[in-house]
């Protein structure tokens, strides 16, 4: 790579690293998982860098993080999965217990979902995108875009609707 192409891919990285990492965080559902879906990505992206038209790097690091986060869902399918404590939020500084409790609710509920429903929702609502940009991105029909829309948030409002456990199947 040119020293000029380089220099702007680092000049990318660094501008745009805290929303690449949170977005993989809330496709991921972990920081560790999200921070090797942001290291491949770049690292993808690093080796097209010099064919990527100046104003879509952007564009292209996100359908870069998409496609890998997808085909890394369709691997861990066929893995067994074990229980495990889920991996606490950091701390933030000065974020109260209150933003706490709901950053962690909506993780929860986003780690319910389906990994393409999960998907969807961060880039409509996390990324401000439209539902034909959500399309060109995953490569997607927008009608199919809008359905797993629908449903996931069809899903999360199921979910915010069910009354907490109380009594023996209480967890306190």
């Amino acid at each position: 790579m040119r020293r000029r192409d380089e220099a702007a891919f680092r000049a990318f990285v660094e501008e745009r690293q805290t929303m690449l990492r949170r977005r993989a965080y809330l496709l991921t559902g972990s920081w560790a998982d999200g921070d090797e879906l942001v290291q491949e990505a770049l690292a993808r992206v690093y080796v097209a860098w010099p064919r990527i038209a100046e104003g879509a790097q952007t564009a292209y690091t996100r359908r870069t993080m998409m496609n890998l986060y997808l085909n890394d869902q369709r691997k861990r399918r066929r893995e067994v999965l074990t229980d495990e404590a889920p991996e606490p939020l950091p701390s933030h500084p000065s974020g109260a217990d209150h933003d706490r409790e709901l950053a962690m609710t909506l993780t929860d509920l986003l780690k319910g979902l389906p990994e393409k429903q999960r998907a969807v929702l961060v880039l409509r609502f996390w990324e401000d995108l439209t539902v034909p940009q959500i399309a060109e991105c995953t490569g997607v029909a927008e009608g199919t875009i809008k359905s797993q829309i629908s449903r996931a948030l069809a899903a999360l409002r199921d979910r915010l609707a069910e009354p907490p456990l109380s009594g023996a199947g209480a967890v306190t």
